[in-house]
């Protein structure tokens, strides 16, 4: 457990220092949120506000591409240079994916937090009673994204290459949940459409508990990614290898 300690207290210290993953997750969801919320001002009334809109459906967006910043935290330490460390010291397959895993949801869940009550209390997003169960639903959504993105990050030789891979379905998954635009339809076949995106369930849940107080939404999508996080990352420990962990290259990366 010591060493487990050790290791996720490295591993914060470093994600919290990264730029890239604070931005992301403070900085741009809230620039997005002013900038969609006045674009679509005159769209809303002011019991229900764009900003209020663009602040439920922007963070479950940004946590999404923390997959990302999880990706390449399976390899920092292969930029480095001090993965070959981990060739030679007593440390467990288990405690190095557990303590890259750990930072990586702490770190962003805390960003998360953030723009909720920035959200609250600047765009009066109704999050008196609900802000708990809303976290953990994001919490919840940042591990299996997490997971998912260690998954990948660990077996990755070119991050700049599986990075621009990664966006492609993530944005087709924003668009498709109404991040950048309201969608809606009719048409029976469009809307099972909405409903392949699993940011479409996200949102959804947030909405149904902030504005109609249901919850049984929320909590069953939390279940589901909870289940979708503990998969990936068994099958990030199982699959993950010391020989591999030392390899990778980022062009452009300053030691």
């Amino acid at each position: 457990m010591s060493v487990l300690l050790n290791l996720f207290t490295t591993d914060f210290k470093r994600r919290s220092k990264d730029g890239f993953a604070i931005g992301y997750n403070i900085i741009f969801p809230i620039v997005m949120i002013v900038i969609l919320g006045y674009l679509s001002s005159e769209s809303y009334d002011k019991e229900f506000t764009g900003y209020q809109y663009y602040s439920i459906v922007m963070l479950p967006f940004c946590i999404a591409m923390a997959m990302i910043t999880a990706a390449y935290a399976g390899k920092d330490d292969a930029y480095k240079r001090t993965a070959m460390r981990f060739l030679f010291s007593p440390v467990s397959r288990r405690q190095i994916v557990l303590s890259k895993l750990m930072s990586c949801v702490s770190v962003i869940s805390l960003c998360n937090l953030v723009v909720l009550i920035f959200a609250g209390f600047v765009w009066k997003l109704p999050l008196n009673l609900t802000i708990i169960p809303v976290f953990i639903l994001l919490a919840m959504e940042t591990y299996a994204v997490c997971a998912i993105g260690l998954f990948i990050g660990f077996g990755m030789k070119h991050f700049l290459f599986i990075k621009n891979i990664m966006n492609i379905p993530i944005s087709v998954f924003a668009i498709l949940a109404g991040v950048f635009y309201p969608m809606g339809s009719l048409n029976r076949r469009m809307e099972l459409l909405f409903q392949l995106s699993p940011l479409t369930w996200v949102n959804r849940s947030i909405f149904l508990l902030l504005y109609d107080y249901k919850a049984e939404l929320l909590w069953r999508t939390s279940v589901v990614l909870m289940a979708v996080g503990i998969i990936f990352t068994i099958l990030a420990i199982r699959l993950f290898k010391r020989e591999e962990y030392i390899h990778g290259d980022l062009p452009g990366y300053d030691k």
